[in-house]
């Protein structure tokens, strides 16, 4: 990558996903050199664009963005997923979300492609058969579902540690 990339600038980028950025080299263990060698990012220039003062900060192009994130395991969608999510909770409850997150983004990844197929398939269709009001349903469900699931998981947990705890 660069230091010159013709990639768009995306200016002054949201403290949280510096924060988020900084947690997954924390997570991770990635010290900046091994970012930079995994990014081709200059080292650097990851200190100038990850500096802890904000105004600091140079900007960041969205090629180099999509880099950071790909090296230390994750993308734009899940970055973005999970700064928004959890931007009002403590910290320290971060953790506790991070798979049910990490699933959403691996079910909406693909998600537009999937669904272009399956209304390709239908023939006939024109575009004008989606209707806004559908958006609250849709997601609604998602969670209600999403909920169902961890609640059952939940419920089989009790079960085997209230069966474990009768043979002690």
């Amino acid at each position: 990558m660069s230091e010159t990339s013709d990639s768009q600038s995306i200016g002054t980028i949201d403290p949280d996903y510096i924060r988020l950025i900084r947690d997954l080299m924390a997570a991770h263990d990635t010290r900046h050199r091994s970012l930079a060698e995994k990014t081709g990012i200059s080292k650097s220039r990851l200190g100038r664009i990850l500096h802890q003062t904000p105004q600091k900060r140079l900007s960041m192009t969205v090629d180099e963005l999509e880099a950071i994130l790909h090296a230390l395991g994750t993308n734009i969608l899940k970055a973005f997923l999970r700064t928004e999510a959890l931007r009002d909770l403590d910290p320290s409850d971060h953790a506790r979300y991070e798979s049910v997150l990490n699933l959403v983004g691996d079910i909406v990844k693909d998600l537009g492609q999937e669904l272009v197929k399956t209304l390709e398939n239908m023939n006939g269709i024109d575009g004008t058969e989606p209707q806004p009001h559908w958006v609250g349903v849709l997601r609604n469900s998602w969670i209600e579902d999403i909920a169902k699931a961890v609640a059952f998981i939940m419920e089989r947990r009790t079960v085997i540690t209230q069966r474990d705890e009768l043979w002690r």
